[in-house]
């Protein structure tokens, strides 16, 4: 193998002021519920799935927020992996929520693990998320 390989570390996402966080949680579980309105159910009680217009929410968080593109860029990708991770691992969602069968809010903890761990962008072809790492996510609300 005479060839050399390129590589390139995915880029990652910068941190963010929790208190700017929040806000953005906010706005966009607002736009979550204002979507689950409009869903309409069948007869089985199935529902279509409902796709988040990123566009929408961007100019939501930029417009209410008064951030730039890369904060904003930054708050939207925070929060969405944010809402995964805590739909995807409802252990981490027990720890993170302060009374969560009330349906409470995000702690101060999970806030400021949430604003500043790192988020790394992984891109498929035209796909991309941000995920952040569970166990770090963990750690992170269990050191507190």
């Amino acid at each position: 193998m005479s060839g050399t390989v390129s590589f390139q570390m995915p880029p990652r996402v910068p941190p963010v002021d929790p208190d700017l966080l929040a806000s953005a949680v906010y706005l966009f579980s607002e736009y979550l519920e204002t979507l689950s309105r409009d869903v309409a159910v069948d007869e089985d009680g199935e529902s279509e799935p409902v796709e988040i217009d990123t566009r929408a929410v961007l100019d939501l968080i930029a417009q209410n927020l008064g951030t730039g593109v890369t904060e904003t860029l930054a708050l939207f990708l925070r929060v969405t992996a944010l809402f995964r991770l805590l739909a995807t691992v409802p252990s981490l969602a027990q720890i993170a929520i302060e009374e969560p069968d009330a349906g409470g809010m995000l702690s101060e903890t999970a806030l400021v693990a949430a604003a500043r761990l790192d988020l790394t962008v992984r891109r498929e072809g035209r796909d991309g998320s941000a995920d952040y790492d569970p166990k770090a996510f963990r750690a992170a609300l269990e050191t507190e």
